[in-house]
């Protein structure tokens, strides 16, 4: 079951998420707060954290760099009414931006886009060696079956 971090001071926001998400078979947590989301990603190890630029004690961007400075490269995507204030998210790690109030479709699109970006690679299963397949029955390629009733001679004129 895949795990998501929803992060906003704004109830109603939170509320709606939780339930989208659960809905959708994640396991979620919430915070509404730059501390209590740290906190919370240290306890519950999501697998991507959503959130608002814009919360209360840091702010999103102190959860950002706070995060990173501790090595958990945790997807984030920034749900915020004015994205262009992050900058050039293309010099962050492992970040996206969505601009508020989002598409339902769009955000699950995205926060299953970063998982699964973000995902560790299973190695693949070792198969035991085959053997070869046997010879197809019937004629080689180069051999025709022959014709149990060959059509009669053509009739030439005289």
């Amino acid at each position: 079951m895949p795990k998501i971090l929803v992060v906003d001071d704004i109830p109603a926001i939170v509320d709606f998420s939780k339930e989208f998400f659960e809905d959708a078979g994640f396991e979620v947590r919430t915070a509404d707060t730059a501390t209590g989301a740290i906190r919370a990603q240290h306890e519950f190890r999501a697998d991507v954290i959503l959130q608002d630029l814009n919360i209360p004690e840091g702010g999103g961007m102190h959860v950002y760099e706070t995060l990173r400075a501790e090595k958990d490269t945790v997807p984030i995507i920034f749900s915020t009414g004015k994205p262009e204030t992050l900058g050039d998210i293309t010099k962050m790690i492992n970040v996206s931006a969505l601009r508020k109030p989002t598409n339902p479709d769009v955000l699950m699109a995205e926060v299953q886009k970063q998982i699964a970006a973000h995902r560790p690679a299973k190695p693949a299963p070792q198969a035991a060696p085959q053997p070869p397949p046997p010879p197809a029955p019937g004629p080689a390629a180069d051999e025709r079956p022959m014709n149990p009733n060959p059509p009669p001679p053509p009739k030439f004129p005289r």
